[in-house]
This record gives C-alpha cells, sequence and structure tokens, in this order.
C-alpha cells in the first residue's frame, strides 16, 4: 500500500510503509530524460545526472558527498532513461533523515563547476565506449534505433561523443533550471519509517524547488512501418547477440497486461517457450528471454539471444517459429494459469526490497500518472483470458511490425532478408 500526496507547487510526494524490513529507499525522479533532449543537447539528461554528485552548496567537493553515503553504509546511485531521471539512496531505516537531507541537497543546490564539466566529460566517454564494447547492452541501443530512427525515441540515452565533448555550463544550468521543477517531481520513501513525520519531512526538504512546468516537453513518437526491417552492425565479436521482436503496446494501452503476459509466456523463466525451444531443445544459446516492454507512448515484444556465428539463422528460423505458434493457437488456460503464478511469486518475492517498493510505485506514477497498488496490478494480470492472448499475439505479431537488431560479423542483409520475408 502507498500514499500519495500533492502539494500546491505540484511536487509529488508517495511515501510505501513497509513494517517487515529494517531499510529505508528514498527515491527522487525527474520526468526528464533523453526523449526530452533536442538535437544540440543529445546525452545531457543522463551528463546531468553525473553532475549532481560533483558538489553542492553545502557540500562542495564531490568526496563529502560519498563520505556521507559510504559512511552510513548505504547504496546509493542515480540512472537516466528516455523518460525518467532517478537518484535513490537505500539505508538502514535509522538514516533516512540523512538520506533525504543529501538527496534533497545534490537535486537543488548542486554547483555544476565548469571545471567539474570538463573533467567529467571523458568519464562520460568512457562509460559510452564500455558500453559499446557490451555487446548485451549494445544490442538494445541498435534495436531502439531501427524502431524509431532519428528522433530521440531512437537516440542512444547516454548521447553521442560530438555533443558530450560540446556541452557548456550554461546549457547545464538552463536544462536544470527548466526541466528540474515541483511539477516535475515525484519523491518517494518505501520502508519502515514513522508515517506520521515522514510526509512533513519530504516537504520540509523538497517544497522549495523551482515552480512551473519543464520547458521541454516530450515529443510525439512516429511510427512508420509496413514490412519487416533489418538492422545490421558489422562487429567482430565471440557471439552474434540479436534481438527479434515486433512493435508493441504504450504503458497506457488497455492491453498492456495481455501484452506483458504474453511476453513473460514466450520467453520469462526457464520453462517459457523460447527457453525451452532455444535452449533446452536446440542448444543454440545460453541467454535467450523474451518480454514486452512498455514506455508511456511505444512499446515492444522482443527476443534476445547471444548464439554462435554458424548458428544465428536457425536461432531466427526458430523464434519466428515460436511467434507464429502462439500468434496462432494462443494459449492454453493451464499454461497461463502457471505463468500469471510465476508473475505474481517473482513480483510478491522482489516486493520484500524497499528499492523495489520504491521503483515499483515511483516510476509508474512517472510513466501514468496513477500508480496502482500490486492487488490492484494483481487483479488487472487475473483478468487476462486465453482470449486476450490470442487476439494481443495476433495484433502484434505481423509482418508489417516485424524486426531484425543484430550485431555480429555479418554484412549481407540478403540471408536475414529472406528469413524475414518468409515469415
Amino acid at each position: 500500500m502507498f500514499k500519495k500526496t500533492v502539494l500546491e507547487n505540484g511536487l509529488r510526494i508517495i511515501i510505501a510503509p513497509m513494517k517487515g524490513t529494517n531499510t529505508i529507499t528514498a527515491l527522487v525522479l525527474c520526468g526528464t530524460g533523453s526523449d526530452h533532449e533536442s538535437r544540440e543537447l543529445r546525452g545531457i539528461s543522463h551528463f546531468l545526472e553525473h553532475m549532481f554528485f560533483k558538489g553542492t552548496e553545502n557540500r562542495p567537493r564531490a568526496i563529502q558527498i560519498a563520505e556521507e553515503l559510504d559512511g552510513i553504509g548505504s547504496v546509493y546511485n542515480a540512472f537516466t532513461s528516455h523518460e525518467i531521471t532517478g537518484y535513490f539512496v537505500k539505508a538502514e531505516k535509522a538514516h533516512l533523515a540523512k538520506s533525504l537531507d543529501v538527496l534533497s541537497d545534490i537535486y537543488k543546490h548542486s554547483l555544476l563547476a565548469e571545471e567539474e564539466i570538463e573533467r567529467e566529460k571523458q568519464v562520460v566517454i568512457e562509460e559510452l565506449h564500455r558500453d559499446l564494447d557490451t555487446p548485451e547492452n549494445h544490442i538494445w541501443w541498435i534495436w531502439e534505433r531501427l524502431l524509431y530512427k532519428d528522433q530521440p525515441a531512437g537516440w542512444d540515452t547516454i548521447g553521442i561523443e560530438e555533443t558530450i565533448r560540446s556541452f557548456t555550463r550554461e546549457q547545464f544550468v538552463n536544462y536544470f533550471e527548466h526541466q528540474y521543477t515541483s511539477a516535475n517531481t515525484a519523491v518517494v520513501v518505501a520502508g519502515n519509517f514513522d508515517e506520521a513525520t515522514i510526509g512533513d519531512d519530504i516537504a520540509k526538504r523538497f517544497s522549495d524547488i523551482r515552480m512551473g512546468d519543464p520547458m521541454r516537453k516530450k515529443p510525439d513518437v512516429h511510427e512508420e512501418q509496413s514490412s519487416p526491417d533489418i538492422y545490421l552492425e558489422y562487429k567482430k565479436t565471440d557471439q552474434t547477440h540479436l534481438v527479434v521482436g515486433f512493435r508493441g503496446y504504450a504503458g497506457l494501452h488497455d492491453s498492456h497486461y495481455a501484452a506483458e503476459i504474453l511476453g513473460a509466456v514466450l520467453g520469462s523463466g526457464m520453462s517459457s517457450r523460447m527457453f525451452v525451444r532455444i535452449r533446452e531443445r536446440l542448444g543454440l544459446a545460453y541467454t535467450v528471454m523474451s518480454a514486452h516492454e512498455s514506455y508511456s507512448n511505444r512499446g515492444f515484444l522482443v527476443t534476445y539471444a547471444g548464439v554462435d556465428h554458424k548458428n544465428v539463422e536457425k536461432t531466427i528460423r526458430a523464434v519466428l517459429e515460436e511467434y507464429k505458434r502462439i500468434r496462432d493457437e494462443g494459449v492454453a488456460p493451464q499454461e497461463l494459469r502457471r505463468v500469471k503464478d510465476q508473475i505474481r511469486g517473482r513480483t510478491s518475492i522482489a516486493l520484500e526490497a524497499s528499492n523495489t517498493v520504491a521503483n515499483f510505485v515511483g516510476q509508474e506514477e512517472m510513466v501514468t500518472g496513477r500508480p496502482l497498488t500490486i492487488d490492484e496490478v494483481f487483479d488487472k494480470i487475473e483478468a487476462v483470458t486465453p482470449e486476450d492472448i490470442l487476439r494481443v499475439a495476433q495484433e502484434i505479431i505481423a509482418p508489417g511490425r516485424l524486426n531484425l537488431a543484430l550485431i555480429g560479423p555479418f554484412e549481407d542483409r540478403a540471408p536475414f532478408e529472406k528469413l524475414l520475408a518468409e515469415f
């Protein structure tokens, strides 16, 4: 259970008490990310996330922030996605006040010092290079580039080296002042805390965030596709990394939960269809998974696998056959029951941790504006029928939505085009 309060300035406060834990997680979310960036600002949301830990008016040196958070044994970090930037501290329950103090300080009073910006540019570029050298991560950048092309939805969240090197302090300050506003912020605290005082504590520390709506609005996403499409990135890798999938549903779509269950039937767990077919029966991959992923205005159904170069075509063919099978035959009631119970069980286990609860509630708030309790989510899962799965599969799994992204030593598109054309 959780309680949501909206202050007069638009700041959202969400508290989720958990008496059975000795920890708290404080999470501050800003509704801005790479989707809100212009071409010349590509990567600034992520870079700004780095800068929040480089010193504030009250803690001028980065080491002061690190020493305070390390000194209470906390786990702390930040993340940037297409739609959200978040900052969190997970700590022993006795350190809630300290956690909130540090988070509010970096969120409101970061110095954004020019010398720190210049020093951090190389750090961000090294992070970029690391990700480019990690195919199982980089394949997802390629997948989104394939689907959404040259628009923010298709740009890599981290940006490109050219823009990263070009950022000025003035650009950071302007982006910060116009995006990090009260109406664009949610503060979430989950764990073991005093419910009678926590709301006032949060309001005291965060209510003076600058007011106003964010300047940079999220643009519409343009999706144009009528036939299968392919993105090959040539790279001399030890194995080929591939994603085969379809355009799916946004997070607010009426059939969103049915699509998520469809993805779980296909590839969540060792008893899922893709795992049994690709790994257990054919022995083609160590890692294989499927899922339906959603943003607020777009989504996709995907299957990922890492395979030997000589087995790429065989793997793609088997994946497509499994897609066809569920599209044509649907799912039996007993299989659907098993997958629903799997989702319920794994979700319940994950929600024993305060950080998972904070993320569960907070990210739903930022994406949909109407987070659900876990019981409400389970009710929506229970409401999905075999007929719903079949209907959604027949709508999503279609040639005009089919895409293949691949990293490996391949330059000739023809064999892959032939495979997709047979679908």
